[in-house]
């Protein structure tokens, strides 16, 4: 995962050597759920209460209110119990990209030109660092000046906060053409005449050319690593704001060079005389292949829990084609563990080469929503994950809704 974006420390129980039965506070509490209900790509507004079901845990649950919402407005109720919903909205965009893409002049200027009203709030994170936009702002300037501003920051900030990132891509490249011309492998793949003008990587040995490139690689690790307690703790602090909390995320589809695996297996029959060498080689095929050790569930849960709509952009854009180096896509990992938070929370996962379009796609899903709610059978505050299920009666829809909450 990636290291500009967000961070529980973990508790360990431990039972007592003569256990009790544990004690929880049985209160009441009232559980808010939005749900989106789409037909196809059109969303389903003529629902009541009566069609919906909630489950919590698998118990059903008596629905005490419907609220139907478009954008800030309250548009249909019916109500068992009056409840005050808040309906401010808070959009968050968060870049982790290497290269700026054009397209996302498209999407800011339909923020702020359809989207954006002036009691909305909206904080972007680039790559090196966060900006909050004051309401103030939205009111005094115009729209057209504000995502001007708004595009230059992302152009500028990509720019400066990739640069380590986009330097150390250079150097693996150049790393691993030179361990393939250090090899022997240099004409056979025919990069030699790419390398001729190529100093650093002329000439050096097999033995210095393969630690650094195991440096390198290391680096590139370090840049890209998604701690997963800064994703929770970010949830955290979502969930104690009221209102809409529309979280979009986009993401660059990224790869590593790599060396070949034909060269890889050939280099391993070439050099087995040379431990030191078979060493360095064994250690890269154990780094090609590294481990998912997310905890999907923890992020997932807290993701939920926030209430938060998590929106996943993932720019898929194409592998670079360069002569002796396998481009190994290492996005994987990310890609799989987003789509999971953006699907628990009722998000839109857009996979293409046009973020504006996914971004359009998902501002249109989150702009209506029904708000539902009740108050949790036999509830008791004890710390757990509840898990949520909304159905609609009879009926085949899509259904998106947060999968469910911590009682705490």
């Amino acid at each position: 995962m990636k290291k500009f974006i967000f961070p529980i420390a973990l508790l360990f129980l431990i039972s007592p050597l003569f256990s009790q039965e544990e004690k929880f506070d049985v209160t009441v509490t009232n559980v808010e759920v939005p749900v989106r209900v789409l037909d196809g790509n059109r969303f389903v507004d003529n629902l009541t209460r009566q069609d919906f079901e909630v489950y919590e845990d698998g118990k059903l649950q008596k629905i005490e209110a419907l609220y139907l919402v478009q954008k800030t407005k309250i548009e249909r109720k019916e109500t068992l119990k009056v409840f005050t919903p808040s309906l401010s909205r808070n959009f968050y965009l968060l870049f982790h990209i290497s290269d700026y893409n054009p397209k996302f002049a498209e999407a800011i200027d339909y923020l702020f030109n359809y989207v954006l009203l002036p009691e909305d709030s909206l904080t972007i994170i680039t790559p090196l660092r966060a900006y909050g936009l004051s309401k103030q702002a939205l009111r005094s300037k115009s729209k057209e000046s504000l995502s001007k501003e708004m595009q230059g920051i992302i152009r500028k900030d990509t720019k400066i906060g990739s640069s380590n990132y986009r330097s150390l891509l250079r150097d693996l490249k150049r790393l691993v053409r030179g361990i393939s011309i250090a090899g022997g492998f240099g004409h056979r793949s025919g990069i030699m005449s790419d390398f001729e003008t190529d100093q650093s990587s002329q000439n050096v040995s097999l033995e210095l050319l393969l630690p650094r490139y195991k440096s390198a690689l290391q680096r590139m690790e370090n840049l890209r690593f998604i701690d997963e307690k800064k994703f929770i703790k970010f949830a955290e602090g979502l969930k104690r704001q009221k209102g809409q909390k529309n979280v979009f995320f986009f993401y660059e589809r990224e790869f590593r060079p790599e060396i070949s695996p034909s060269v890889l297996n050939q280099m391993m029959t070439l050099f087995q005389d040379q431990p030191h060498i078979q060493g360095d080689l064994a250690d890269l095929f154990c780094f090609y292949h590294r481990p998912i050790t997310f905890d999907f569930k923890k992020i997932k849960q807290a993701f939920a829990d926030s209430s938060l709509v998590f929106n996943f952009i993932f720019m898929n854009k194409k592998p670079e084609t360069i002569s002796g180096i396998y481009m190994k896509e290492q996005s994987e990992d990310v890609f799989t563990i987003l789509s999971e938070a953006a699907k628990i929370t009722g998000g839109v996962v857009d996979s293409s080469q046009d973020p504006a379009s996914g971004f359009k796609k998902a501002i249109e899903d989150s702009a209506s929503y029904y708000l539902l709610y009740y108050s949790p059978i036999d509830y008791k505050q004890d710390g757990k994950f509840k898990n949520l299920e909304v159905k609609v009666k009879n009926k085949i829809y899509t259904i998106a809704y947060r999968h469910g909450y911590y009682a705490k």
